[in-house]
C-alpha cells in the first residue's frame, strides 16, 4: 500500500483542521491544538498530523512527564501509531530534561529544544505558587 506524502497531508489540513485555532486579533497568527505539536504553532515543521515523525510532551495524571512519538508506516492503524514513554519524577528536573533530550536525539533533532522547553514548562506548572504575605503599612501595622 502506498502512503500519502507529508506535503499533500499538509496542503489538505493547512486551511481546515479540527485542531486549528484562528483568532481575529493577533495579527493573523494561527495556533494548533494537536497533541504532537510542541509549540502549538500551526506550521508544517511543527505539525504532528502532517509529519511522519512527530514528538509530543504532556503531563500525566500522576505528575510525570509523558513523551509521545509517532511511529512511521502505521497509516492503516492510527491507534498504534503513537508510542508513549513515561519518565518517572526525579529529585531534580535536569534529569528529566536530559532524558527528554536523549529520547528525541536521532529522531527529530530540530524538535529537541522545543521538547525540553515544553517539559520544563510542564514541570514548572506543577510547583505550588508562592503566596506573598501582604505587609501592612501605617496605622494598620501597629494595630
Amino acid at each position: 500500500m502506498s502512503s500519502i506524502s507529508n506535503d499533500l497531508i499538509w496542503e489538505l489540513t493547512r486551511a481546515n483542521s479540527s485542531y486549528l485555532v484562528k483568532r481575529k486579533s493577533g495579527a493573523g497568527v494561527q495556533f494548533s491544538r494537536e497533541p504532537l505539536n510542541l509549540t502549538n504553532k500551526h506550521t508544517y515543521v511543527q505539525s504532528g498530523v502532517a509529519n511522519t515523525k512527530a514528538v509530543g510532551v504532556s503531563l500525566s495524571d500522576s505528575g510525570s512527564i509523558v513523551l509521545s512519538t509517532k511511529k512511521a508506516g502505521t497509516f492503516a492503524t492510527p491507534g498504534k501509531s503513537i508510542i508513549a514513554t513515561t519518565f518517572k519524577p526525579y529529585k531534580t528536573n535536569r534529569k528529566v530534561y536530559a532524558a527528554v533530550a536523549g529520547a528525541t536525539k536521532g529522531y527529530r533533532d530540530d524538535l529537541r529544544p522545543a521538547a525540553v522547553s515544553r517539559a520544563s514548562a510542564l514541570l514548572a506548572s506543577k510547583k505550588p505558587k508562592k503566596t506573598q504575605v501582604k505587609k501592612l503599612r501605617g496605622k494598620k501595622a501597629t494595630a
